[in-house]
């Protein structure tokens, strides 16, 4: 009686355990579109109380403390979830506005009144530290003075007083300084504390030799897994089509191809910025039989000649209609009305907000072009400049004309040509086989030779923007897909596909370049750590899906590529948590919080969620129990795929779909 009692006190608490899990994972979801208001809401916070409740309850009931890996790994969600909750109790948070020579010992907290500093403040002097050559901040720096000793406050850089940290936050024309303050002695460490057990935690449940994961890698050989991170004199006349183009020699433009200017906050060469603002412009680096720099100089000098030229290209069709284009080019003359008004300031209101981005992308382009006519977009290199060294410049020459995106996206999609042939024709199958897997290690080698490329060009890890990071996704995949595809055709293939469909994506998305400098916030060492454990994960965690897609074609056994997600979801899992717990600390450091609900937050939560669910056997067993009955292992293996296939939604979520929402993380 006593077994009976407690075998349905345990399921009750399965059942309890995971109907809160997924009432969580499904309030997070749906908070994202409501007002933040709801994250310091009382029901809110209960609901989290709850939630930890019963993940203790169940750490209790299951004897966790016996297994130290998966014991710590939970412990480190009650102890993040216990420093949020001492946050929001204990925080004190609010800002201070210092003028230069003022003195200052009182800051003005969130929703009024005023609190006492531990230490009087004065400001020597605020300063906006420029990139080189040009108007646009890369730093915003407070030199300070407290108690009589001299501290700087600025992005990345926050000064503790006495628990009361400083962070950087705005400025005024007068000079003056504004700064967030806050204060949270308790919830900080505690959460800290929780990222470091979630650390330690995964790495022993995937060392454990007795644990699912070392069996799962035994099983499938899939021991890699773990190695992955982790004044021009004349000019001349050119015709075409009966238009008359005034234009410099191409011998002269290509002399200048060499010339150092500044340029997104670093020193390039003149032909990187001609090639890049053509292509924002253009979508091409040629104009006509022009060169890019020759379009760029042309420009410049003769600007009445070339204002009537279609340089800008607009993809919008309604757009193009709003400004009574012909074709799907328009000329900077397009976009000013007889009386000199810029028409694109009524089309926002005109088209409606589902046309904002066309928009937006398209003042972006004047805003170029008039930049260039202000003689702002060329600014060379001054005496107290670092030249670039002679290897290097030839270097970025031969990057510029490599067309490494296209190679790259057909290498992949004739390897999954090749990878078809062989499953369609079994006569074919090992021929084919080697010619797919020679055509998939020239794609790794071409992409991981991008990389590195442009790691030594920016001098820093590209994986600032979304062109980069989803060429290091292609990177990631490919070195998957050598490691652990070789054994199914199918995944090969499908995997080879999805590659290469996230290849083409990337050579898109370098169409639209980005022309202007990092953001000061993004000087950090945090963001390569940060940037590289999340893509990483999403490699991983998506990469689950195309499994599941061989697993559910009826192509592959379905069990063993079962065991394959599994092991792809540990790490996958647990280096998503990672990438999440480096953000927070980057956030903490960078404007003093370390949460603070942001969609692309929130939605990564959602994410390590729901990926984690089929980690928990229990759980997943209460999810699929009334769906197959009894326990029918190749079928019950069919639902996990199936989960996994909806899980992707997640994901895509986290990566694309929050950057349609008002979000912090809207430079990603």
């Amino acid at each position: 009686m006593g077994g009976v009692m407690s075998s349905e006190l345990i399921g009750n608490i399965g059942k309890t355990t995971l109907a809160v899990y997924v009432g969580v994972v499904l309030c997070l979801g749906v908070t994202t579109f409501l007002s933040p208001l709801v994250y310091g809401s009382w029901w809110f916070i209960l609901l989290w109380i709850i939630f930890a409740a019963t993940l203790a309850i169940g750490m209790w009931q299951s004897g966790m403390w016996r297994r130290p890996g998966s014991f710590l790994l939970h412990l480190s969600m009650l102890a993040i979830l216990g420093g949020g909750l001492l946050t929001w109790l204990m925080q004190e948070k609010g800002s201070v506005r210092i003028s230069q020579g003022e003195r200052v010992a009182f800051f003005e907290r969130e929703g009024g009144g005023m609190t006492s500093l531990p230490k009087e403040l004065s400001l020597e002097r605020f300063e906006v530290v420029y990139y080189p050559g040009g108007d646009v901040p890369r730093d915003y720096v407070s030199h300070l003075l407290v108690d009589g000793e001299r501290h700087t406050v600025s992005m990345n850089k926050i000064l503790d007083i006495d628990g009361y940290r400083l962070c950087q936050s705005s400025y005024d024309n007068t000079g003056a300084t504004v700064l967030s303050v806050n204060h949270d002695p308790y919830g900080i460490p505690l959460s800290y504390a929780g990222y470091v057990l979630f650390g330690i935690g995964g790495f022993l449940v995937m060392l454990n030799p007795a644990g699912r994961f070392r069996r799962l890698l035994k099983v499938l050989s899939v021991i890699t897994i773990l190695l992955i991170p982790l004044g021009v004199s004349a000019a001349t006349q050119n015709k075409e089509a009966n238009d008359r183009i005034y234009g410099v020699p191409r011998a002269l433009a290509d002399s200048l191809r060499k010339e150092q200017v500044i340029y997104g906050g670093r020193i390039v060469t003149f032909n990187t910025l001609a090639k890049d603002v053509m292509t924002k412009l253009y979508g091409d680096t040629e104009y006509r039989g022009l060169s890019a720099e020759q379009v760029l100089l042309s420009f410049r000098i003769f600007p009445q000649e070339w204002k009537d030229q279609p340089l800008v290209k607009i993809k919008d069709k309604n757009l193009r209609q709003a400004l009574d284009l012909d074709g799907e080019y328009a000329s900077l003359s397009d976009f000013f009305d007889e009386d000199g008004g810029y028409r694109i300031s009524e089309l926002q209101s005109a088209l409606g907000e589902g046309h904002r981005r066309s928009v937006e992308e398209i003042d972006e382009k004047v805003g170029i072009l008039l930049t260039h006519l202000s003689g702002n977009l060329i600014v060379k290199t001054s005496d107290k400049d670092i030249s670039l060294a002679p290897w290097r410049i030839e270097l970025e020459l031969l990057y510029n004309s490599f067309p490494g995106g296209i190679l790259v996206f057909v290498s992949l999609f004739m390897a999954f040509l090749s990878f078809g042939v062989g499953i369609l024709f079994v006569r074919y199958e090992k021929i084919s086989g080697w010619i797919g897997a020679l055509f998939l290690v020239l794609s790794f080698v071409l992409s991981l030779l991008i990389f590195v490329v442009q790691w030594i060009l920016a001098s820093r890890l590209p994986l600032s923007n979304t062109y980069e990071t989803l060429e290091f996704i292609v990177l990631l995949l490919e070195i998957l897909l050598l490691t652990v595809g070789r054994r199914i055709g199918m995944l090969l293939l499908t995997g080879s596909l999805f590659s290469g469909v996230l290849a083409l994506v990337a050579h898109l998305v370098e169409i639209n370049p980005v022309v202007t400098p990092l953001m000061p916030v993004l000087h950090s060492p945090w963001l390569s750590l940060h940037v590289s454990l999340v893509m990483a994960s999403y490699v991983l965690l998506g990469f689950t899906a195309v499994v599941a897609v061989v697993a559910l074609s009826g192509l592959g056994a379905v069990e063993r590529l079962r065991g394959l997600s599994l092991a792809m979801l540990y790490p996958g899992v647990w280096l998503l948590g990672m990438g999440i717990f480096t953000g927070a600390v980057w956030a903490n450091v960078s404007w003093g919080e370390y949460w603070s609900w942001d969609p692309k937050e929130t939605w990564a939560l959602v994410t390590l969620m729901v990926y984690s669910l089929p980690l928990h056997d229990r759980m997943f067993a209460i999810i699929l129990k009334p769906i197959y009955g009894i326990a029918e292992r190749d079928y019950s293996a069919k639902i996990f795929h199936i989960y996994l296939l909806i899980a992707i939604l997640s994901l895509i979520m986290t990566y694309v779909g929050v950057n349609y929402l008002n979000s912090l993380h809207a430079y990603n």
